[in-house]
């Protein structure tokens, strides 16, 4: 018979918006006409008296989860892709004692779309003795790494093209565009409550809309912001961040078109006040970046968004001193 084996598998998701755990959602109660107290995440229809909380404990949604799948003699590792779109992740063998990997590790796999995959397979190298193992799995990412992102498309502003906003901080701003997700983002300046539009066709990949809260004193805030992830048919991938609670108005694998509504936008997460943080990504050997983008405006010209000046879907103002 085998001796017990031991398999250790560790988690580190990184990226700012796409790790943590929720920090609210509206739970309703009320008692029906028999006298049966009712839960609900949903606003009810009923003539009864109903309350309305906000929790703060619950899990947010896993990116990735593995399930193995322990046969005699070899145990196979299977790995679900819970978003609509490709995730890339990294494993690595940190103990091993009589025992054959395949692939050989470590190594690179892509999670192409939603659904699960088997990844590797893991047997004794000779079956009268003992075996144990401990896999790691180092990051998981969103997007396929080495993806011909086309530089040159034009973005459709956020917001409909007939309404002005501030850019509050643009490419490379000192308050929080310094890391590499971040660094050629912009932060557009609206009242709450803004629809937000597709700035791009695409798939919506991800969406979290249960945070509430939002502020500058916690950092945990910085992972607790509410958003609509969209990827492209090149591979790059829009980011619409600090939503408004349970304002989104797409779900994941649906097709969007450029200029359709998604969300209203908010003041989740780690932010100085109600503004839309708008990115275009990509996986960059295995690492999130953010890429320079521009805005096609009503005329068909492009242009870099600026800070300090006002956006509309005709082009960009200078803000007034």
């Amino acid at each position: 018979m085998l001796s017990r084996h031991t398999l250790t598998l560790i988690m580190l998701i990184l990226g700012v918006l796409f790790s943590g755990q929720a920090f609210g959602k509206r739970i309703y109660s009320y008692v029906d006409e028999d006298g049966i107290q009712h839960y609900t995440d949903r606003k009810p229809s009923t003539d009864q008296p109903v309350t309305e909380r906000l929790v703060t404990d619950i899990d947010n949604s896993d990116m990735v989860t593995l399930r193995t799948d322990k046969q005699e003699g070899e145990h196979h590792f299977l790995f679900y892709n819970h978003w609509h779109g490709p995730i890339s992740i990294q494993l690595t063998l940190t103990e091993e004692e009589n025992i054959r990997v395949e692939p050989v590790l470590p190594g690179r796999f892509l999670l192409p779309e939603h659904g699960e995959y088997r990844i590797a397979t893991v047997r004794p190298d000779d079956l009268r003795k003992g075996w144990q193992y401990a896999i790691r799995m180092d990051t998981a990412v969103p997007g396929e790494p080495g993806t011909a992102v086309d530089r040159t498309h034009g973005y459709q502003v956020p917001f409909r093209s007939s309404k002005s906003y501030y850019i509050g901080q643009g490419f490379g701003g000192e308050a929080t565009h310094q890391d590499r997700q971040s660094y050629y983002a912009i932060d557009i300046s609206m009242p709450e409550g803004t629809p937000v539009m597709a700035a791009r066709d695409g798939v919506v990949m991800h969406v979290e809309k249960d945070f509430h809260a939002g502020g500058t004193r916690d950092p945990e805030l910085a992972s607790r912001a509410n958003t609509v992830r969209i990827v492209h048919d090149d591979g790059s991938m829009t980011i619409y961040a600090h939503l408004q609670l349970e304002s989104a108005m797409v779900k994941p694998g649906r097709t969007v078109l450029a200029g359709e509504v998604i969300a209203l936008s908010g003041n989740t997460g780690f932010s100085t006040g109600p503004h839309l943080h708008f990115a275009v990504q990509i996986n960059r050997d295995m690492s999130l970046e953010s890429i320079p983008f521009e805005f096609r405006f009503s005329d068909q010209t492009q242009e870099r968004p600026k800070p300090g000046h006002w956006l509309t879907g005709q082009g960009q103002t200078r803000a007034r001193r």
